[in-house]
């Protein structure tokens, strides 16, 4: 099966911080699934298609990587599911080179339609320069 290339654009605007909150509170959770230490935070990408990914995402579509349990994540409320992760690599001409990195859903998420979330182990906004509408690529492997 050929890899799921997706193309986007940064959303830098509509970030809360919400996301730093859950890594920081689940390090040792993550670090038992992602064998990283994750940055705290989540870089937002708007994908426009499939219009569906969110939905395909949280059916499993493709397979993630791994699946953690919502009964091992802190801090969720009711409405969220597992934890799902697909290894990937993201291209942007910011970059030097490809950034190896991973999408990550939480089933039922309510981020915006269309955004998925990127976690990585290293920053990537400020050391790239990244601005919100900045275009990026994204390989699922």
């Amino acid at each position: 099966m050929d890899n799921m290339i997706l193309e986007g654009k940064l959303n830098l605007i509509h970030t809360v911080g919400k996301f730093k909150i859950l890594i920081n509170e689940n390090k040792e959770v993550f670090w038992k699934y992602f064998g990283a230490v994750l940055f705290p935070g989540s870089l937002n990408i708007k994908i426009d298609k499939p219009e569906n990914l969110q939905q395909e995402f949280d059916r499993g579509n493709p397979q993630p990587n791994f699946v953690i349990p919502r009964t091992e994540l802190v801090g969720m409320p009711d409405y969220i599911g597992n934890g799902q992760a697909w290894r990937c690599v993201l291209f942007c001409e910011k970059f030097p080179v490809p950034v190896e990195c991973w999408i990550f859903r939480r089933i039922g998420s309510r981020v915006p339609k269309g955004i998925i979330e990127i976690v990585s182990e290293q920053e990537l906004v400020k050391p790239h320069a990244l601005k919100d509408g900045d275009e990026v690529s994204i390989e699922v492997l």
